[in-house]
């Protein structure tokens, strides 16, 4: 079957997620997909028994889940042709320990005195299970540390060199996908979040948010995922929006997807090597405690970075990767408890590298 003519669109997408504008508006990281894998897992990468990275399966349900899969983490291979998910026998579990870590050098802010220096680090674990070959469910656990160091004399928060402790941020999230029939594959999704630092209450800093929508494919190398997705928010308004994704198997070895606010590119090659290459934006916030220096504030940390990978599938059961890119864009913002502004800045470009491992349980 002739592949259709995609260019516009994906340059069209890519201008879209660069503008700064549409990314504070409109490209939000899509809530319950947000954890290191979607319902695909452990079922997608290490079902065949630590071969190298394989084809897409065509017209499975794992495959769909994909379409809204994390935003600025990891998203692993879908599962090798051999395995039969159209079966009505295929019913089996699945699941995944990752653990990562990220350097980010010192930017200095662009319009304010000072500068910020950021290092994270925290694990993502998926359990799952498949039904009848057409169903699946997933849960996820995520736990996050953020430790920003600001320079001495920095202003974005008015008198104080160090207006919170390190942060931290815990999700949990539950997702579904139900296939349809061979073109439309159903998907639903749920999360927590409690964000803050180490002296918040969790039901202060809790935050919820949830997805739903339909993935259709159009033939065995082009789908697109569709939905509505929404998100409260830290002394702020909760926020509702429509979704988009797309997966395009370019060729048997190359893949293209957006992924509600991430675009990726991913190939693979010999040795059980996988390369990919990508642009992202997420939004990070937080509660501060009472003995900050803004008692009750919220911390907000909104980026835009470009990114490129190697995997290394060096077992049956586990990869390695390493990540290297630029922030391109990076926003700071400090709220008081009543959600009114304390402070605000850009961060000058900066790179960073990123490590990470991942086991099938």
């Amino acid at each position: 079957m002739r592949r259709p003519n995609l260019f516009l669109p994906v340059v069209a997408a890519i201008g879209l997620l660069a503008t700064r504008a549409e990314a504070q508006s409109t490209a939000r990281p899509l809530p319950a997909f947000r954890l290191s894998a979607p319902i695909t897992s452990v079922a997608a990468n290490f079902s065949n028994r630590g071969a190298a990275p394989h084809n897409r399966t065509t017209g499975g349900f794992i495959e769909a889940a994909a379409a809204t899969a994390t935003v600025g983490t990891e998203v692993l291979t879908p599962m090798p042709k051999d395995v039969l998910l159209n079966d009505d026998s295929a019913t089996g579990e699945f699941s995944s320990l990752r653990m990562f870590a990220e350097a980010r050098s010192d930017a200095s802010f662009s319009d304010i005195t000072g500068g910020i220096d950021t290092q994270r680090a925290g694990l993502d674990a998926t359990l799952g299970r498949t039904f009848n070959g057409n169903r699946a469910i997933a849960l996820h656990l995520s736990n996050e540390s953020s430790f920003y160091k600001l320079d001495s004399g920095s202003a974005l928060v008015p008198g104080s060199d160090k207006p919170f402790n390190d942060l931290f941020r815990t999700s949990a999230g539950m997702q579904v996908a139900i296939e349809a029939d061979q073109h439309f594959t159903w998907l639903a999704g749920l999360e927590a979040t409690i964000s803050g630092d180490d002296l918040v209450s969790p039901l202060d800093s809790l935050t919820y948010g949830g997805l739903g929508g339909v993935r259709y494919s159009i033939n065995d190398d082009v789908a697109f995922s569709f939905g509505l997705a929404g998100e409260s928010r830290l002394a702020d308004d909760v926020w509702v929006i429509p979704f988009f994704g797309m997966d395009w198997n370019v060729t048997d070895d190359t893949t293209f997807r957006i992924q509600g606010s991430e675009l990726r590119l991913e190939h693979n090659l010999a040795w059980g090597l996988r390369a990919h290459c990508g642009a992202r934006y997420d939004v990070r916030q937080y509660l501060l405690n009472g003995s900050s220096s803004v008692p009750g504030g919220v911390f907000r940390d909104e980026e835009i970075r470009l990114t490129v990978g190697l995997d290394w599938f060096f077992a049956e059961d586990a990869m390695l990767g390493i990540e290297v890119g630029k922030v391109m864009w990076n926003e700071f913002t400090v709220l008081d408890q009543d959600g009114g502004l304390v402070g605000t800045t850009e961060a000058d470009p900066a790179p960073y590298i990123g490590f990470n491992l991942t086991f099938g349980l």
